[in-house]
C-alpha cells in the first residue's frame, strides 16, 4: 500500500458496543477500537457519553495508524435517536429502539391509518420502536420538549453532526422511521403531521456515498483528524454489514447474527408487499439505494445464548462462558438432538407474527442434560433463521443463490455449522467480525470516487456432511415447522 493511498474510517454505533476501524482501499483493516455503548435507565443512551465514546474510538484508530483517515463513514442501530434544539444540541438522551413506551401510539397509528396501508406506503409495520411512534409519544407526553424540537437525529446522524456541524442521514435510516416513501424517496408529510412535525424537522436525506459535510477544524484538533475530511452516513447497520460481506445483488441473503438476529434478502424489484406485511417483514432499499431488500428480525438469538450462560454456566465469566458453551455444544454428535426449541422469549415478529409465542423446549427427558439444551438453543435459532429465509424467497419470488452469515455470533463455530446443515443453499461465513464498520468505511470511500463494491470482506464456505445435512433438513420440516407453524406445508 502506498503511503499516499487513502485510508478509510468506519464507525458503527451499536446497541451494545461502538466499533471503529480504519482500512485501506482494498479492505484490509489497519486499526480497530471498541467502546461500550453508554446506557441509562428507561431505554436511554446519554447523548454526550455516546459521542465521547464514538469519537474516542475513532481517535484511537487514527493514533494506531499514525495518520488520520481520508474519509469517514458512520453506520449504526436504526430507530434510535434524539430530538435536537435550534442550536443542534440533543434535548436529553437518545431514545433507544427497544423502548416499549411508544407502543400504544404505534397501535393507534395502525388502527386509524391501517397497518397494511402504512406498510405499503413506507415498507414498515407499526411498532413501538419506529421513530414516528416515538414522535407521537413526545408530542403527547413531553410537550415542552416537543415545542423546542427543531430536528430529529438518529444515532449515526448525531455522530456525523458532531464531526461536521451538519445534519443529514441516509435513505436506509429514513425508511426505518415509518415516515419515508421508499418508492419516491421522500418524506411523507401526512405521516409527519401525525406527530405535529413537518419535513423541516427531518434531516436531509443524502444519496449513498454523498458526504453530509466535512470534519470541522475544532473537531480535527481535538481528535487528531484532518479538517475537511468528508463524512458519510453509510446507513442501517444490518444493510451496511451485508454490503461489506458481498451481499449486493438479487438472490443473495445475509444472516446478521448478534444479540438479536436479522435476515435480509436482496431483490432487483419491489417484493410482494402484501405477503411481506402478512409475514411481519419490512421492505425497502438496499445500501446502494437501487436494489430492494426484505428484512425480518428475531429477538431470541444471541440473547438466548446469554440466557443459557447466565442460568447454567454461572461458574464461568467473560470469554470463558462462551468457550464453556461451545464445549458443551461440541460434546454431542452433529446430528439433531431431537429436542425442539421455539426461540421466542418475547413473542414472534416474523414469519407468522405471534405476540403470544413463547420460549419452549419440547421433548426434554430425564436422559437429557446441559449439552442437549445448549445444542437445542443453537438448533432452534438456526431453524428459525432458515424459516425466515424460506419465506423471504416466496416474498421475493425466487429461491436464494446463497446465504452469508455475519456478526459476532459467527465465532461460535457449532452454530454456523448447524446453519449450513439446516439450509439447502450454499452458506458462507464473513471473516470480518465488524462488517458494518467496514461497510461504512467502504461507503466513505465513495465520497473520494472509489467503488464501494470493489472491496469485499473475505468469507469462508461451510460444506456440511451430506448425511448430517439431510437429517437436519428433514427435522426442519417434520419437527420444527410442525411445532411453530403447524399449517406450513413441507
Amino acid at each position: 500500500m502506498s503511503s499516499r493511498s487513502p485510508l478509510l474510517a468506519g464507525v458503527d454505533v451499536g446497541t451494545t458496543h461502538i466499533k471503529a476501524l480504519i482500512s485501506d482501499t482494498e479492505g484490509t483493516v489497519l486499526a480497530r477500537a471498541v467502546r461500550r455503548t453508554p446506557v441509562a435507565p428507561g431505554h436511554r443512551h446519554p447523548a454526550d457519553d455516546v459521542l465521547a465514546a464514538a469519537l474516542g474510538a475513532l481517535t484511537d484508530c487514527a493514533d494506531a495508524t499514525g495518520r488520520p483517515p481520508d474519509a469517514i463513514g458512520v453506520t449504526g442501530m436504526a430507530e434510535t435517536g434524539a430530538p435536537l434544539d435550534r442550536d443542534g444540541r440533543p434535548l436529553g438522551a437518545l431514545r433507544a429502539w427497544s423502548d416499549p413506551e411508544p407502543a400504544p401510539y404505534a397501535h393507534s397509528l395502525g388502527a386509524r391509518l391501517g397497518s397494511e396501508a402504512l406498510h405499503r406506503a413506507t415498507g414498515i409495520l407499526p411498532s413501538g420502536k419506529v421513530p414516528l411512534a416515538k414522535w407521537c409519544a413526545l408530542a403527547a407526553q413531553e410537550t415542552l420538549t416537543a415545542a423546542r424540537m427543531r430536528a430529529w437525529a438518529g444515532a449515526a446522524d448525531l455522530l456525523v453532526h458532531a464531526l461536521t456541524g451538519r445534519l443529514g442521514t441516509d435513505a436506509t435510516f429514513a425508511q426505518r422511521t415509518m415516515a419515508w416513501d421508499p418508492h419516491h424517496k421522500r418524506w411523507i408529510e401526512e405521516l409527519l403531521a401525525e406527530a405535529g412535525l413537518t419535513t423541516r424537522h427531518m434531516p436531509l436525506v443524502h444519496p449513498p456515498g454523498d458526504p453530509v459535510g466535512t470534519v470541522t477544524r475544532a473537531v480535527a484538533l481535538r481528535h487528531r483528524l484532518r479538517a475537511g475530511t468528508p463524512v458519510v452516513v453509510a446507513g442501517h447497520d444490518h444493510l451496511v454489514g451485508a454490503w461489506a460481506a458481498g451481499v449486493h445483488t438479487a438472490g443473495q441473503v445475509a444472516d446478521s447474527m448478534g444479540t438479536a438476529e436479522a435476515v435480509l434478502t436482496v431483490s432487483a424489484t419491489p417484493p410482494d408487499q402484501a405477503a411481506a406485511a402478512e409475514e411481519g417483514m419490512s421492505w425497502g432499499r438496499h445500501a446502494d439505494g437501487e436494489h430492494f431488500i426484505v428484512l425480518a428480525g428475531m429477538r431470541g438469538s444471541g440473547a438466548l445464548v446469554e440466557w443459557f450462560c447466565d442460568r447454567f454456566l454461572t461458574g464461568a465469566s467473560g470469554g470463558d462462558r462462551y468457550a464453556a458453551f461451545e464445549s458443551l455444544a461440541r460434546s454431542l454428535p452433529a446430528t439433531p438432538t431431537g429436542l425442539v426449541l421455539t426461540p421466542y422469549p418475547g413473542g414472534r415478529t416474523a414469519p407468522r407474527p405471534d405476540p403470544h409465542a413463547t420460549l419452549d423446549l419440547r421433548g426434554l427427558g430425564l436422559d437429557h442434560g446441559p449439552a442437549e439444551m445448549a445444542r437445542a438453543v443453537l438448533e432452534g435459532t438456526a431453524h428459525h433463521a432458515r424459516w425466515m429465509a424460506d419465506v423471504q424467497a416466496t416474498v421475493c419470488g425466487a429461491a436464494p443463490d446463497s446465504v452469508t452469515l455475519l456478526g459476532g455470533s459467527t465465532r461460535l463455530r457449532p452454530w454456523t455449522e448447524l446453519k449450513a446443515a439446516a439450509s439447502p443453499w450454499p452458506t458462507r461465513v464473513c471473516a470480518e467480525p465488524e462488517a458494518p464498520a467496514l461497510g461504512a468505511a467502504h461507503w466513505a470511500g465513495a465520497s473520494l470516487g472509489l467503488d464501494p463494491a470493489a472491496a469485499t470482506a473475505p468469507s469462508d464456505p461451510i460444506v456440511p456432511d451430506p448425511t448430517t445435512a439431510e437429517a437436519h433438513r428433514t427435522f426442519h420440516h417434520e419437527r420444527f415447522l410442525a411445532a411453530v407453524a403447524p399449517t406450513t406445508p413441507p
